[in-house]
């Protein structure tokens, strides 16, 4: 019997002007994808024989929904979830990163960069006196510092300015990129016939930003995705792709 059970890879990338798909993406680890169909339709009753029997059904609309759920946080996941754009950031150095004037002892101060090492704290004077160490605490991997004393020592003449190093780092930015439509792919295999392999390919998905990110909780961060499956009028409505997507059992 032809059951269905499901895994496999799924992929997701970007479409060109032609409606191809560009280089997609591995999301990593996918435990649940589900696509819904569904039709609004117009119905017709008759008048004539007192029972108003519904003699007609037109589809008004045929529409399809996509969800899923991605585990792990790489950046084309967070690109995705959050509308956002990736930037990798190389190593180098920085000088005289100018702190708030005046520090509050004890606040938490950021740095522009993470991944940071061979910090130097020292004050604004003509000839620059060095904070030592003992009186800062630093979060290295961060890129956050807090003042814990700034006056043994002293006087020291504000801002406090900061030299260091920072190796490669990655960030994506949230909701800096319009609403994205992509092609999504799943290379998988149906676990209930022998491992039979199965293709599912949706040509154009709109997909919505993640409701949100479970970022403190006792279980593994999710992306829950969804989106709206929409026709790629660039293919045949009668072809063989279809216009929404197509199931290609191997």
């Amino acid at each position: 019997m032809p059951y269905f059970s499901g895994q496999g890879r799924v992929y997701i990338g970007a479409r060109d002007a032609l409606g191809n798909p560009q280089g997609l993406a591995y999301v990593g680890n996918v435990p649940e994808l589900k696509v819904s169909l569904s039709v609004e339709t117009l119905e017709h009753q008759e008048s004539t024989s007192g029972q108003r029997l519904t003699d007609l059904q037109l589809i008004k609309t045929k529409k399809g929904e996509f969800a899923c759920t991605l585990e792990e946080l790489i950046a084309t996941n967070l690109s995705l979830a959050l509308y956002g754009s990736t930037t990798d950031h190389g190593s180098g150095t920085v000088t005289a990163e100018a702190l708030p004037n005046p520090v509050t002892v004890g606040s938490l101060y950021l740095l522009a960069r993470q991944n940071v090492s061979s910090v130097v704290v020292k004050d604004s004077a003509a000839t620059p006196a060095v904070l030592p160490a003992t009186q800062y605490r630093l979060n290295p991997k961060h890129g956050s510092l807090a003042i814990i004393d700034k006056t043994t020592g002293g006087p020291f003449v504000e801002p406090f300015q900061v030299d260091y190093a920072f190796d490669a780092a990655q960030s994506t930015a949230m909701f800096t990129q319009p609403l994205p439509e992509r092609w999504i792919r799943f290379e998988g295999l149906n676990t209930a016939d022998g491992n039979r392999e199965v293709v599912i390919d949706l040509y154009r998905v709109a997909i919505n930003p993640a409701k949100e990110l479970s970022v403190i909780t006792d279980e593994l961060l999710k992306f829950e995705l969804s989106g709206q499956v929409l026709a790629d009028t660039l293919k045949s409505a009668n072809g063989d792709l279809g216009q929404f997507g197509r199931i290609v059992l191997l």
